[in-house]
Protein backbone atom coordinates (compact mmCIF):
# COMPACT_ATOMS: atom_id res chain seq x y z
CA UNK A 1 0.00 0.00 0.00
CA UNK A 2 2.87 2.23 0.97
CA UNK A 3 4.37 1.75 -2.51
CA UNK A 4 1.58 2.34 -4.00
CA UNK A 5 1.01 6.44 -2.06
CA UNK A 6 4.55 6.69 -2.99
CA UNK A 7 4.44 5.96 -7.11
CA UNK A 8 0.60 7.76 -6.64
CA UNK A 9 2.46 10.96 -5.01
CA UNK A 10 5.37 10.47 -8.28
CA UNK A 11 2.99 10.36 -11.20
CA UNK A 12 1.21 13.79 -9.58
CA UNK A 13 3.57 15.36 -7.19
CA UNK A 14 1.37 18.55 -6.31
CA UNK A 15 -1.93 16.64 -4.94
CA UNK A 16 -1.40 15.42 -1.64
CA UNK A 17 -3.43 11.92 -0.40
CA UNK A 18 -6.40 13.73 0.61
CA UNK A 19 -7.15 15.35 -2.36
CA UNK A 20 -6.95 12.43 -4.20
CA UNK A 21 -10.45 11.24 -2.80
CA UNK A 22 -13.63 13.22 -2.87
CA UNK A 23 -16.83 12.68 -1.48
CA UNK A 24 -19.29 11.95 -3.89
CA UNK A 25 -22.07 13.76 -5.10
CA UNK A 26 -24.63 12.34 -3.52
CA UNK A 27 -23.00 12.44 -0.01
CA UNK A 28 -21.57 15.92 -0.41
CA UNK A 29 -25.05 17.43 1.36
CA UNK A 30 -24.92 15.41 4.67
CA UNK A 31 -22.72 16.78 7.65
CA UNK A 32 -22.86 20.34 6.32
CA UNK A 33 -24.74 22.57 8.60
CA UNK A 34 -28.42 23.68 8.22
CA UNK A 35 -28.81 26.60 5.80
CA UNK A 36 -31.11 29.39 6.43
CA UNK A 37 -31.55 30.00 2.66
CA UNK A 38 -33.02 27.12 2.28
CA UNK A 39 -36.52 26.43 1.57
CA UNK A 40 -38.69 26.05 4.66
CA UNK A 41 -41.84 23.62 4.74
CA UNK A 42 -45.12 25.93 4.84
CA UNK A 43 -48.76 25.60 3.70
CA UNK A 44 -49.61 26.40 0.49
CA UNK A 45 -51.03 30.45 0.40
CA UNK A 46 -53.02 29.99 -2.79
CA UNK A 47 -55.33 27.18 -1.61
CA UNK A 48 -58.90 27.80 -1.71
CA UNK A 49 -60.08 27.17 1.86
CA UNK A 50 -62.28 24.21 2.28
CA UNK A 51 -66.19 25.02 0.75
CA UNK A 52 -68.96 24.55 3.36
CA UNK A 53 -72.30 23.33 2.87
CA UNK A 54 -75.19 25.51 3.55
CA UNK A 55 -76.98 22.99 5.38
CA UNK A 56 -74.39 21.32 7.83
CA UNK A 57 -75.60 21.38 10.67
CA UNK A 58 -79.34 22.22 9.73
CA UNK A 59 -82.30 19.60 10.12
CA UNK A 60 -84.01 19.30 6.78
CA UNK A 61 -87.47 18.53 7.35
CA UNK A 62 -90.32 18.16 4.61
CA UNK A 63 -93.00 20.33 6.20
CA UNK A 64 -90.53 23.31 6.07
CA UNK A 65 -91.79 24.28 2.33
CA UNK A 66 -89.91 27.80 2.47
CA UNK A 67 -86.45 26.07 2.96
CA UNK A 68 -87.27 23.29 0.53
CA UNK A 69 -88.75 25.83 -2.15
CA UNK A 70 -84.80 27.50 -2.42
CA UNK A 71 -83.78 24.71 -4.93
CA UNK A 72 -86.67 24.32 -6.51
CA UNK A 73 -87.17 26.25 -10.26
CA UNK A 74 -89.81 28.71 -10.12
CA UNK A 75 -90.35 28.16 -13.50
CA UNK A 76 -90.58 24.15 -14.23
CA UNK A 77 -90.44 22.91 -10.24
CA UNK A 78 -87.54 20.72 -11.42
CA UNK A 79 -85.02 20.62 -8.49
CA UNK A 80 -81.70 22.38 -8.97
CA UNK A 81 -78.34 19.75 -9.07
CA UNK A 82 -75.65 19.83 -6.71
CA UNK A 83 -73.28 21.85 -9.11
CA UNK A 84 -76.10 24.79 -8.61
CA UNK A 85 -76.74 24.51 -5.07
CA UNK A 86 -73.50 23.66 -3.64
CA UNK A 87 -74.87 21.19 -1.24
CA UNK A 88 -72.66 17.99 -0.39
CA UNK A 89 -73.72 15.08 -1.46
CA UNK A 90 -75.95 14.12 2.00
CA UNK A 91 -77.77 17.39 2.67
CA UNK A 92 -78.71 17.18 -1.62
CA UNK A 93 -80.37 13.49 -1.26
CA UNK A 94 -81.86 14.64 1.91
CA UNK A 95 -83.23 17.88 0.56
CA UNK A 96 -84.32 15.81 -2.83
CA UNK A 97 -86.02 13.45 -0.86
CA UNK A 98 -87.66 16.09 1.15
CA UNK A 99 -89.12 18.06 -1.34
CA UNK A 100 -90.55 14.69 -2.94
CA UNK A 101 -92.24 13.82 -0.20
CA UNK A 102 -93.31 17.21 -0.11
CA UNK A 103 -95.36 17.16 -3.40
CA UNK A 104 -96.41 13.61 -2.16
CA UNK A 105 -97.98 15.11 1.00
CA UNK A 106 -99.59 18.38 -0.79
CA UNK A 107 -97.24 20.60 1.39
CA UNK A 108 -95.31 21.96 -2.51
CA UNK A 109 -96.58 21.88 -6.32
CA UNK A 110 -95.01 20.04 -8.52
CA UNK A 111 -95.23 21.73 -11.67
CA UNK A 112 -93.89 25.86 -10.08
CA UNK A 113 -92.44 27.35 -7.17
CA UNK A 114 -95.01 28.62 -4.26
CA UNK A 115 -95.62 32.38 -5.16
CA UNK A 116 -95.34 33.66 -2.24
CA UNK A 117 -91.28 32.19 -2.00
CA UNK A 118 -90.54 34.14 -4.94
CA UNK A 119 -89.23 36.75 -3.54
CA UNK A 120 -87.12 35.27 -0.96
CA UNK A 121 -83.17 35.68 -0.92
CA UNK A 122 -81.35 32.41 -2.99
CA UNK A 123 -79.26 30.32 -0.89
CA UNK A 124 -77.64 28.91 -3.70
CA UNK A 125 -75.34 29.70 -6.27
CA UNK A 126 -77.70 29.82 -9.77
CA UNK A 127 -75.90 30.35 -13.04
CA UNK A 128 -78.26 31.58 -15.37
CA UNK A 129 -80.71 34.29 -14.80
CA UNK A 130 -84.02 33.89 -14.11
Amino acid sequence: MAAQAVAARARWPRLALAELWVRPRRLQHEGQPERSDQPIQMENPYKDPPKRCVLCGINVDYKNVQLLSQFVSPYTGSIYGRHITGLCNKKQKEITKAIKRAHVFGFMPVMFKNPQFLTDPKLCNIKYPE
